[in-house]
């Protein structure tokens, strides 16, 4: 058990609005791995929006890039050390809890695969602003051919490695069956495709039960709750696209 003094610490922003804060986030909360969390609030009246001065300097806190999540540690000496991007945090996480990524090796280094192409690519759904407590119809001039190839590629992903995982003894409804860090790296893309009307694009049986066992995980569903108790808005990312 760590002492209160060697725990570590994540920074996150808004939760509302923060893909990348969830991902970090729920690999921690899904493994129980001890943490505390620093907030960083934007949308109040002393910081209304980002890309502003005070903005900046709020996000110089997490660490040298001014992106989070950042996962503050203290090496064995005591001296402080910022882990920053997250999949760097995921591996960091992973040498003390190698349950993060599935069991075999060829299928660790096919999810590995998998959390970067995500980390790099599908930048067209990712267009779409993170917004949990936003509800939009479906937009036919909006879902261009780029944002439906996206979702024929993930659509693919899931189905597949659902279909071979439903097949197995202990199946939990997750990619690799039990919950790993590639499902928390696809976690914020289910609350685009449920803000935006997206979900009835994806394809396949698998896939789309998938999507709602992301939706529904305990965890997810603890960030959505938090998310919803805030009050501040971000309002750059108060745009529909």
């Amino acid at each position: 058990m760590s002492s209160a003094s060697n725990i570590p610490s994540l920074f996150l922003l808004n939760r509302n609005y923060s893909s990348w804060s969830l991902r970090a986030w729920l690999v921690m909360r899904a493994f129980k791995i001890e943490f505390e969390t620093v907030m960083l609030i934007v949308g109040t009246p002393e910081i209304p929006d980002l890309n502003t001065p005070a903005a900046d300097e709020l996000m110089l806190t997490a660490g040298p890039t001014s992106k989070v999540p950042a996962l503050h540690v203290k090496r064995e000496s005591g001296e402080k050390h910022i882990v920053f991007e997250t999949l760097a945090i995921i591996e960091y996480l992973a040498e003390d809890c190698p349950l993060l990524w599935p069991t075999e090796r060829l299928d660790r280094a096919y999810a590995r695969s998998l959390a970067a192409e995500m980390a790099t690519s599908f930048a067209p759904i990712r267009s779409y602003s993170m917004n949990i407590r936003q509800r939009h119809a479906f937009d036919p001039e909006l879902y261009n051919d780029k944002a439906e190839k996206d979702i024929r590629r993930l659509s693919s992903i899931w189905d597949d490695l659902r279909s071979k995982a439903a097949t197995k003894e202990a199946d939990e409804g997750y990619l690799f069956g039990r919950f790993t860090a590639l499902d928390a790296m696809y976690a914020p893309v289910m609350f685009r495709l449920r803000s935006y009307d997206l979900i009835p694009k994806v394809q396949g049986k698998h896939a789309a039960a998938y999507v709602e066992r992301i939706l529904s995980n305990e965890y997810v569903m603890e960030w959505e709750e938090l998310s919803k108790q805030e009050k501040e808005v971000i309002p750059r990312d108060e745009l529909y696209y």
